[in-house]
């Protein structure tokens, strides 16, 4: 494994086992009516890295570690940067939909895990992706666009639970920044899913 990829899914495992294992698990988690209001701040930076259960954890480790290592061979700064700015992304998208909810909160690296997978179909549009419960291989191109359709779709018919705000805010900065940092900017990814399509 990478040594960045490496140090998140490290770092992801030791702020979920933390917890777990607190009396006071509200410190974990990100509540933007708090954070508008200068409060919570701790619990919105820990949130980052923390997950609701060990299936939420698996989830997003595993994409990270199938993800994560492709672009760091990219370049690790672009790993780097997509897992931190799609994350601010993910909470800026939650602010702006649910700041004034007072019992809304979420946790989770999924809008950093969101933006590592987006910014690594732009690299590599044609790389396939398993679903592990579907027993074929979908084109990243349409994956990628399922994908931020989905989290749009569910974001307006699922009240809580799943934050799919943060999902489509770190889906959007990660095509943002593939498009800044690839060579050929979306065009790639562009051609690719119009070839897919005729």
């Amino acid at each position: 494994m990478s040594i960045i990829t490496a140090f998140l899914v490290v770092l992801n495992f030791v702020v979920t086992l933390t917890y777990f294992h607190k009396d006071e698990p509200r410190e974990f988690l990100f509540y933007p009516y708090q954070l508008r209001r200068g409060k919570g701040i701790r619990g919105w930076l820990y949130a980052h890295f923390s997950h609701g259960g060990w299936a939420h954890f698996l989830f997003n480790m595993i994409a990270l570690y199938s993800f994560g290592q492709g672009l760091e061979m990219v370049s690790p700064t672009a790993l780097i940067v997509t897992y931190v700015v799609s994350g601010l992304a993910a909470d800026a998208a939650v602010m702006l939909m649910r700041s004034n909810d007072p019992h809304y909160a979420c946790l989770g690296a999924s809008g950093s895990i969101s933006g590592v997978v987006l910014t690594t179909i732009v690299f590599f549009p044609g790389l396939p992706i398993n679903l592990l419960l579907i027993p074929i291989d979908i084109p990243g191109a349409l994956f990628a666009v399922l994908y931020i359709g989905l989290s749009f779709y569910l974001m307006r018919v699922t009240p809580h639970g799943i934050s799919h705000e943060a999902h489509l805010g770190g889906a959007v900065a990660g095509l943002i920044i593939g498009a800044i940092m690839a060579p050929l900017g979306l065009s790639p990814l562009l051609d690719y899913f119009i070839g897919f399509l005729r």
